[in-house]
This record gives C-alpha cells, structure tokens and sequence, in this order.
C-alpha cells in the first residue's frame, strides 16, 4: 500500500552513510520503486531507508510501504541488520554483463547511435547518463563483457582492472599474430639500418623513445676500435689500456642515451663479464633502469680456453634483463640458455653470439614490426636475428672493417673476416 512520505517516522538507525541516493533516485524516477520499504503499525521504519530518501530528493510525497505488525524492538532490528547483510553485491563479473544487457537493451528500443553521425540512437553517453557514471567506466565495463565472452579466462581475473588489462594483452597478441603472418606473406619488413659510427653520437641522434627493444654485447673500451666485449680480455689474454674509470664514464654515456631513446615499457638485455656486474647494475640504476638481480646464463656447450688442468674452462656467459617500466614476456622462457657457441670459422667477430640465442630474446621480449636497438653490433648477430624475427632493427658499429663486414652478411655475401679466430670466453 501507499502512505504519505511526512508520516513515515525514522529513529536510530544501522546505516550512517548513505552513497549513491542520487543514482537510486534516478533509478525510482524512470523505473518505479521495485520494492517497497518496510513499517510498523505506528509508520516507524524498519527497513529500506536509502529508498525513503530518495524518494525525499525526488520530492515524492507518497511511497510504497509493506506492514510488519506486533514486531519488538530486537526483531525490528534484525530485521533491518538481516535485510542490508543479505544485499549482496554483485561480482564485478556480473556488474560489467548486466551493463552490457542493459546497453544492447537500450540499443534494441533506442537503436544505435552511428559515431560521427547526428542520430537519436542510443549510445554509451546514454547507457553512462542512465547509469549516473563515467563514460569511459562504463565503455570499459562493457569492453570486458564483450572480452569475456571471446575469452572466459578473463572471468577468472580478480578484478575488472586486471580483466581488462588482461584483455588488451590478448588483443594485441592477436594483432601482433595477425601482423606476423602478413609480414611473412610479403617478406622482411624493411632492410636493417646498419651505421658506421660512435654509439654515444649516434644515438644523441636518434629521437628519444623510438625503440622497442635493446639487445648488445658493449665493448671494454667504447672509443676503440680494435675494443673488445665490455670487461673481457683480448685474443692475446691482455686489457685494453682504459682504466675502469674512463671505461665507465664512457658506458655511463652509452647507457644515459639508451634509456632515451628506449620506449616506456620495453626491455633490454645487455651481456657482461661477470665480475663487473656490480658497477654495472649500479650505472644501469643510476639512469632509471629497472634490473633484474639474477643474471640470464648463456650456456655455450663447450669451454673456451683449455684449462691445462689448472683451472676451469670457460663455458658460459652472463647477460642482464633489463626493462625500462612493466612489459610482459611473451611466454615463460628458463634463465638458462643451451646453445651452442659460432664456429670459430664461421665468425666475423670475436664475440659473436649465436643468432639462436639473439633470436629467442627477440621473441620473448617485442612483436613483429617493432623496432630493435644494438648500438655495438660487432658482427651484425643482432640485426641478422631481427631480420629472421620480422622486426625493423638499426645497428651501429664504430669499426669500419666489421661494418663492412655487416653489410655484406645482410646482403647474403661473404661474412668472413681476417684475423685471430680463437674463442672467447
């Protein structure tokens, strides 16, 4: 039955806050009041206060009411802690589809509103103004609705942020997908952009954030030309000249332009010797890298040098993975990598890691088409493998020989070079 507002008496109550009444009341004005509240027999209220006052904003002057007669004070209030205990929520899983039902609802009466167009369809500003909400919460809710139904493992998400984040990773791999079997229908995207140069000077020409990803082997001595892998010893088992000072003032310049012109949310992996690996993290810190603490391991199959029974053979190599923001791996690769070492004869360059190895650390860490940075390319290694990958790559090489010798390997001539072809460690 329906009794006047002004008589419906309110006395101490559970419930102190009282959110969201205007989105209530606008639900009461263009729906009705669903349920009713419930009264004693001297119009004492027991339940369904938020409906009372909405009803006040709305300055509705009757209301729909239930009797509950010959109640005592202690089942008056179980009644009112029974009724707000028992209203569940609903789960974010059911909240986003019932947006969704209800948006298509709207659209089946309404008909849909055309972007771009001056039409009376109905669209998501409608579905968010009924809603009394944020247009892009309930574009996103209704995204995600859609997404569940193309993927249910979004339903298992604990959240609808992380749903629909999750969401965008699976759109993108598709695309991603989509894109990789197009590249290979037409072939290599574009050919490696191969520069003869200094890193430092080159990369200060390069636009800041412009890369996806950064894979290298850096140098001992940065500045020269005969430099070989960062911290490693030569042919001959000498060391450069550099001290370290002047080899990390030299790096830390190196590092501060990879950190620009990497994009936000990509990664690098960078290989070292393993007993510079703490001034090493600390440079890569010190310009806003996130490093991971425990090193990859290249595992190269066999030693280096012959041990003479005198120690042991040098038979691994250790590289960081580095990232600049939060980027996902695509799949859930082991730290250790088990792959054989370039022949000694088939190198170009003394350090030369296996396309292989280069290849998976591609893979695992951009897409196709994407763009992959190694600013001392030595052998080319690099660009060979984002070739392979379909990924745009650019290199720079401070020796005009090996240089030289990249381009040839690019364009499928002869890549082998002249000197000593013992293996490094």
């Amino acid at each position: 039955m329906e009794i006047e507002l002004s008589k419906i008496k309110v006395t101490g109550r559970f419930r102190t806050k009282f959110l969201d009444i205007d989105k209530l009341a606008a639900s009461i004005e263009e729906f009705g009041l669903i349920e009713p509240i419930i009264i004693d027999e001297n119009n004492v209220l027991i339940a369904g206060e938020r409906r009372y006052k909405a009803h006040q904003m709305l300055k509705r002057t009757t209301i729909d009411v239930k009797y509950m007669k010959d109640l005592d004070e202690t089942r008056k209030k179980e009644i009112e802690f029974e009724e707000n205990i028992q209203r569940h929520a609903f789960t974010w899983q059911e909240e986003v589809t019932a947006k969704a039902q209800l948006h298509k609802l709207k659209q089946k009466i309404h008909g849909s509103a055309i972007q771009g167009h001056d039409s009376k369809g109905w669209g998501v500003t409608d579905t968010a103004m009924a809603l009394g909400e944020s247009i892009g919460t309930v574009s996103t809710d209704i995204q995600i609705a859609r997404g569940m139904k193309v993927f249910p493992e979004l339903m298992k998400e604990k959240s609808k942020t992380s749903a629909f984040k999750k969401l965008k990773q699976l759109q993108e791999a598709i695309l991603q997908e989509e894109l990789s079997k197009r590249l290979k229908q037409k072939g290599v995207t574009e050919h490696p952009n191969v520069i003869n140069g200094n890193c430092i000077e080159e990369m200060k020409k390069m636009s800041a954030e412009s890369v996806d990803l950064i894979v290298t082997d850096p140098p001992y001595g940065i500045d020269v030309d005969t430099a070989q892998t960062f911290g490693k010893s030569s042919p001959q088992n000498t060391r450069f000249e550099d001290g370290e000072f002047e080899t990390f003032d030299l790096l830390d310049k190196a590092v501060k332009e990879m950190y620009r012109v990497l994009k936000p949310d990509r990664h690098m992996y960078m290989f070292f010797a393993i007993d510079k690996m703490t001034p090493l993290m600390k440079l890569l810190l010190k310009h806003g890298f996130e490093v991971h603490h425990i090193p990859l391991i290249w595992d190269k199959g066999s030693g280096g040098y012959p041990s003479q029974s005198t120690t042991f053979t040098h038979s691994y190599e250790p590289f960081l993975h580095i990232s600049k923001g939060r980027r996902k791996l695509n799949g859930t690769p082991r730290d250790l990598f088990s792959i054989k070492r370039v022949p000694p004869d088939r190198k170009i360059h003394p350090t030369e890691k296996p396309c292989e190895l280069l290849r998976d650390l591609i893979e695992f860490s951009s897409f196709p088409g994407e763009t992959v940075l190694d600013p001392f390319s030595g052998s080319g290694a690099t660009l060979v493998a984002a070739k392979e990958c379909n990924r745009q790559a650019i290199g720079i090489e401070l020796d005009t020989g090996y240089y030289t010798g990249i381009c040839k390997r690019l364009e499928g001539g002869d890549t082998e070079a002249p000197g000593d072809e013992e293996d490094l460690p």
